[in-house]
């Protein structure tokens, strides 16, 4: 054969090759979505069996230890006012709305209940939304429920998607009174909703 020859043949193989080699990384794109959609789809279940046991959980804690679930409805309702916040206004009236649920040693020293002279709210404008929390009691008695709480909130920047920060507390609920006794606000850590690692 002739080097022309060659080089015609060459030229011809050429889209060939190349299209066998499109073929090939498309097959393997095709493998990796499904084995990405078979992970997605074996995490839901997982999630699903999750929910189902924790569902479970609450309803036997329910039962069996009716005052840490008086501490969890109480605290439920002071997260809800502490972390929905859709201006300033709302920033600045929600001490007053979360005073009936705590003591005066809380709204003195707790920093959800401190002012906010910079006015960071009407600054960003950012909104905020209590989305849920988790309890875990360390010790519960016939006067006191004690424990930490991992509360989540989503929070977003106008026309952004939403992010998820959790709030992480140390926590006091006396029964006798019914109100939070501690409430100190430990640690923060953001997490960005559209994460594939959750």
């Amino acid at each position: 054969m002739s080097k022309v020859n060659k080089k015609i043949a060459l030229l011809w193989a050429m889209p060939a090759l190349m299209v066998i080699a499109g073929l090939g990384f498309w097959l393997a794109t095709q493998v990796a979505v499904k084995t990405h959609q078979s992970a997605s789809n074996e995490l839901a279940v997982q999630q699903s069996k999750l929910i189902k046991k924790k569902s479970k959980v609450v309803t036997i804690l329910d039962s069996k230890q009716p005052n840490v679930s008086a501490a969890s409805t109480l605290l439920d309702k002071l997260f809800t006012l502490d972390w929905t916040i859709a201006s300033q206004k709302e920033f600045d009236a929600k001490a007053k709305q979360m005073t009936p649920y705590v003591t005066q040693d809380v709204v003195k020293n707790s920093l959800d209940f401190k002012d906010d002279p910079d006015k960071m709210i009407t600054q960003t404008g950012v909104v905020m939304t209590y989305d849920h929390m988790d309890f875990l009691p360390t010790s519960a008695s016939a006067k006191e429920v004690k424990g930490k709480v991992i509360v989540f909130v989503k929070s977003h920047l106008k026309d952004s998607t939403d992010a998820t920060t959790r709030f992480v507390y140390n926590v006091s609920y006396n029964l006798k009174t019914n109100l939070v006794t501690q409430l100190d606000r430990i640690g923060t850590y953001q997490l960005q909703s559209d994460s594939s690692v959750l």
